[in-house]
């Protein structure tokens, strides 16, 4: 493959970069203004002018945050004063057009946008003794520019010079022919032509030339303002390259050193530094020998990795470098899968094979080559030979012969123990090198000869897979039923002391055991079971002995008993009673009685209250509510049971009322209010009627009474019979009401 698609940098030079990230133009990234003598009016001159100014947009087509100014600020200086002369205003000239990618042949550049605004004026100026400076000033340029210092924080300036020697000559600026290109692949020299025209056929002399700064990130419109309004001159000042290893004669990298030609302004030179880079470019113009005046473009360098769409490659077996290599074993032919890339952009090609002394030449894509016998055969593939977007790639066939491959195998086929393999392949290209051994359980071994002792009986399929020095290789599968019996017979638990009921469940360790052996256990209690790990369940207190047999699908048969294995203890049963049956916060206290079966040892939780060893004891509960009451029991062989059950302690309320008072401040029976226990009564509402149906005292508060006066404020009332009607709620929202009748004695 040519250098200039295998290097390791391929690089693209893109001239602008990645997409804005701010709500003002902050990527703006380079620009141009120009100038076109319109008219001549004596000392009055007519000018056209067009600015060019250079953003990145989104490649998908989708507009980003940073936007070209719709309205740019113009400053007009005098070059040597450096008087500001005038400033002024002017709109974009419609949308912004996007910039073509370049046609490059052979290789495929990221997707890189560009648009371009245009701001087109007329403007009428007269001639003046010094040279004039038009000038347009914005911040900000990309952080991510490797050849400047701080430039995310550093702005732009573009600028034509119109001197006093051009204003009365009439001359027009010359204008570039072409913008420069947003995508070149690196790798081979760069030679793009960056030239202008001059329409009165006046000399041009190019170089590179300091980029100017403009414009800041403080508010407000002075010269460090985003957008200084008036643009200032001279600039803040010149761009701060990373000297030494950069300066403006010297902006990027190169082999050859990237340069621009003075007398055609073609930039020439290999990008191999990968980055972005700020670049200026100053075009002078004189006639017979005397400066009119200077156009300046400033732009940017992006160089990144691209992919090159022309690449041969074939499926190969190994690849070093440059070169595939091909094997066969057992076969004189090769079928070569050619992948070569990108298909579209191959329109010739060709495989070149030397076979016998002799070149054969093969026009298939993927050709089906023949080999004569064994060896090591040398081609190559050709892709556009001859052309710019050509490549070549080495090929080496290598024909061996096949490998044999076969192994044996022994076991005992009804004690079960490991499985003896035996490697007896056979290579004539060479030693065997590599051995893999597949016991088809997700186990694997690499010796030459193994043995395997599978944890599961079942049919298994054993994989051998052999490779020899030249790389050939062969795989062979052996199946065979292996049923044996388990050496020894082990089960779980090893020993068991329970109490009834007592469940037990019995694990078996033996190995090899699957659901295709029958399975025999006996439980010394009369019981059985076919299961392979059953569980079971003892009855009766006893000493048990075990026994377990064994009988493979191919009728080989084991068997063991194990004496005095479980031994199930007399359990015991909890449980209890207790009064009264209904609970209520005016008869909290409770007496437990224990009916449990076969208990010594009792332990009483009050739900947090309080506890008890006692076997019948008697608890108070101090409030209302729900209460879990639990009861352990234990007995003398250490076997344990427990119960809880729930009890409910009702809250009640009494309220009652008197039939008369006699509010006469004797201190005897001034009032008329209720008496009882009202704690956690809810809703509560008392009214009293005279005898005309008026209302005369309310209250919510059933600690409250009625002092005979209305609303216990207000002139006595007259002795006699008043009304007097009750409702509340329970603490467990029940319903009360109380019609009663106050007799009120004066």
């Amino acid at each position: 493959m040519p250098y200039i698609y295998k290097k390791l940098l391929n690089i693209i030079f893109v001239l602008f970069i990645l997409p804005p990230s701010v709500s003002w133009a902050k990527h703006i990234v380079g620009g141009e203004i120009t100038y076109k003598l319109v008219s001549k009016d004596g000392s009055v001159n007519r000018y056209e002018f067009v600015m060019r100014i250079y953003r990145d947009c989104d490649a998908t087509g989708n507009p980003p945050p940073a936007q070209l100014d719709a309205r740019a600020i113009i400053g007009v200086y005098a070059k040597r004063s450096g008087r500001l002369i005038e400033s002024y205003s002017v709109d974009i000239s419609g949308p912004s057009r996007k910039i073509a990618p370049p046609n490059l042949p052979c290789l495929i550049p990221p997707n890189v946008c560009v648009e371009e605004g245009t701001y087109f004026w007329i403007k009428d100026m007269p001639i003046i003794n010094d040279d004039y400076v038009i000038l347009y000033s914005r911040c900000c340029r990309n952080e991510a520019i490797d050849n400047i210092i701080r430039p995310g924080s550093v702005g732009a300036t573009y600028s034509v010079e119109i001197t006093n020697f051009a204003q009365t000559a009439g001359n027009s600026s010359p204008t570039f022919k072409q913008f420069p290109p947003t995508v070149i692949c690196g790798g081979y020299p760069l030679n793009f032509d960056h030239s202008a025209i001059d329409d009165d056929g006046d000399q041009l002399v190019y170089k590179f030339c300091e980029p100017y700064t403009g414009g800041g990130q403080a508010n407000g419109s002075g010269c460090d303002a985003v957008v200084p309004n008036p643009p200032c001159w001279p600039p803040v000042g010149n761009i701060a390259y990373k000297e030494p290893e950069y300066s403006y004669l010297r902006p990027m990298g190169g082999d050859p050193v990237i340069q621009i030609n003075p007398n055609t302004g073609m930039i020439s030179g290999t990008p191999i530094e990968q980055g972005l880079f700020v670049v200026s470019v100053c075009v002078e113009e004189y006639r017979n020998g005397k400066l009119l005046s200077v156009l300046k473009r400033d732009f940017q360098f992006d160089v990144q990795t691209c992919t090159p769409t022309v690449e041969g490659r074939v499926k190969a077996d190994t690849v070093v470098g440059n070169t595939y290599f091909l094997y066969t074993c057992g076969e004189k032919t090769i079928n070569v899968t050619n992948t070569s890339l990108d298909r579209r952009f191959i329109t010739d090609f060709r495989f070149d094979v030397g076979i016998n002394g002799s070149t054969n030449s093969f026009k298939d894509w993927e050709p089906k080559i023949p080999f004569p016998d064994t060896g090591v055969y040398k081609g190559n593939l050709f892709l556009n030979p001859g052309t710019q977007c050509a490549d070549t790639i080495n090929l080496v066939f290598n024909i061996f012969n096949s490998v044999l491959t076969d192994f044996s195998y022994q076991y005992d086929t009804c004690i079960a123990g490991p499985i003896t393999f035996s490697n007896k392949s056979v290579s004539t290209n060479g030693p065997i090198v590599q051995y893999k051994w597949e016991f088809g359980d997700g186990k694997e071994a690499t010796s030459r000869n193994t043995s395997y002792l599978y944890p599961i009986p079942g049919e298994k399929n054993v994989r051998l897979s052999v490779k020899d020095s030249k790389g050939c290789a062969e795989t062979t599968v052996k199946t065979f039923n292996w049923q044996p019996v388990p050496p020894l017979l082990i089960i779980q638990p090893s020993t068991f002391n329970g109490c009834t009921p007592g469940s037990v469940t019995f694990t078996n360790l033996s190995t090899p055991i699957d659901s295709t052996y029958n399975i025999r256990w006996t439980f010394g209690d009369g019981g059985t079971s076919n299961a392979i790990s059953p569980v079971y369940s003892y009855k009766t207190p006893g000493l048990y002995s075990i026994s377990l047999e064994v009988t493979s699908p191919i009728g080989c048969k084991t068997s063991r008993s194990f004496r005095d294995w479980i031994k199930i203890n007399q359990g015991t049963t909890a449980n209890f009673e207790y009064s009264p049956e209904k609970i209520t916060t005016f008869n909290s206290t409770v007496n437990f009685t224990d009916k449990s079966a076969f208990a010594t040892r009792w332990q009483w939780f009050f739900d947090g209250k309080g506890f008890s060893t006692r076997q019948n004891p008697t608890f108070t509960f101090k409030d209302s509510g729900y209460y879990n009451v639990k009861l352990i029991v234990a007995n003398q062989f250490g076997c344990i049971d427990s119960i809880t059950k729930r009890l409910d302690v009702e809250p009640r309320v009494t309220y009652w009322l008197p039939n008369a008072f006699s509010p006469n401040d004797d201190g005897v029976n001034d009032l008329y209010k209720g008496t009882g226990i009202v704690g956690g009564i809810k809703d509560f509402d008392l009214k009293i009627w005279n005898r005309w149906g008026e209302l005369i005292f309310q209250t919510n508060n059933p600690n409250e009474g009625w002092n005979g006066q209305k609303n216990n404020i207000g002139a006595p009332s007259p002795q006699g019979v008043y009304l007097c009607v009750v409702n509340y709620s329970s603490p467990r929202d029940e319903r009360f009401e109380i019609r009663s009748y106050a007799t009120l004695v004066r």
